[in-house]
């Protein structure tokens, strides 16, 4: 296992993409903030698994920001470990990919005495747009004058779906939201917002569905489902041709099969109550 090199990017790319589907957030990460050390939070360092031939076996990578990916079908504990001892003294926050492989990585951390805030295996769904109908709901882009509603709108949505709320946490969620052109809201027969949706990455031709988010007032009545399909058929437009989301409730899967989606396996996601810093722990 050896880090990734500037000129390694069209081999990771190629490996990831056939696998996008629990690979979204290491291309995306890839395609966005290249291998060139940015500082950015979701810039990530590539560690590179190989055959004897050379040939990628396995990619693992670490965001500035602190959260693990993988994308090892041969993962071992053994590779872990490798892994973890090459990210030195990286304080952690999380862990996400595909269910098994994750398994592996928490199993590792559990060892150096590891303490999860949350860790869930959520269903992976995704959808082709091909076949998308036209959508029988508008939606906007939010504005500055949006912004204090999504900061309540984002602590409600973290709260719910088990993950850390601060203020800051709301705040950064809101501008972002803002200013990436990612999210649109629905608006109700009065003109005022009822629900949002996000896309969380993009790469290649494919988008990550997530931040879908309608007040509890107007829930049960399927508006989860159709702003989901009018973003898409938005993205479409833009040259998306498939869609992934995980559901964080039965409730959520249900909306989405409804739309077209089906269940292609889980993804897991792991977050630390505090951060681990790896090379005290060594």
């Amino acid at each position: 296992m050896r880090c990734a090199r500037a000129n390694d990017a069209p081999a990771i790319a190629a490996f990831l993409a056939p696998r996008i589907a629990t690979s979204m957030f290491l291309l995306s990460n890839l395609e966005a903030h290249g291998l060139d050390g940015s500082a950015h939070p979701h810039a990530t360092r590539y560690l590179l698994d190989t055959d004897a031939q050379g040939a990628l076996v396995g990619v693992l990578g670490c965001t500035q920001g602190g959260y693990l990916m993988c994308q090892h079908p041969g993962l071992t504990r053994q590779k872990v470990e490798t892994f973890l001892t090459a990210l030195g003294a990286q304080r952690l926050l999380g862990v996400t990919g595909e269910a098994a492989q994750v398994a592996q990585i928490i199993a590792a951390l559990n060892a150096r005495g590891a303490d999860w805030l949350k860790d869930s295996a959520q269903p992976l769904f995704t959808r082709s747009l091909d076949d998308l109908t036209p959508p029988v709901v508008a939606l906007r882009r939010p504005d500055a004058h949006d912004r204090a509603m999504l900061v309540r709108w984002f602590a409600q949505y973290l709260r719910e779906t088990g993950q850390p709320a601060t203020g800051d946490d709301c705040d950064r969620a809101a501008m972002h939201a803002l200013t990436q052109g990612q999210a649109r809201l629905l608006e109700g027969p009065d003109g005022t917002a009822i629900g949002m949706t996000i896309f969380n990455a993009r790469a290649g031709d494919a988008v990550q569905v997530g931040g879908v988010f309608v007040q509890p007032a107007h829930r049960g009545q399927g508006h989860s489902g159709r702003m989901v399909a009018a973003h898409l058929w938005q993205a479409r437009a833009q040259g998306v041709r498939r869609a992934l989301l995980f559901a964080t409730s039965v409730a959520a899967a249900r909306a989405y099969q409804r739309i077209g989606f089906r269940q292609i396996g889980s993804y897991r996601i792991a977050m630390l109550a505090n951060p681990l810093p790896l090379g005290a722990a060594a």
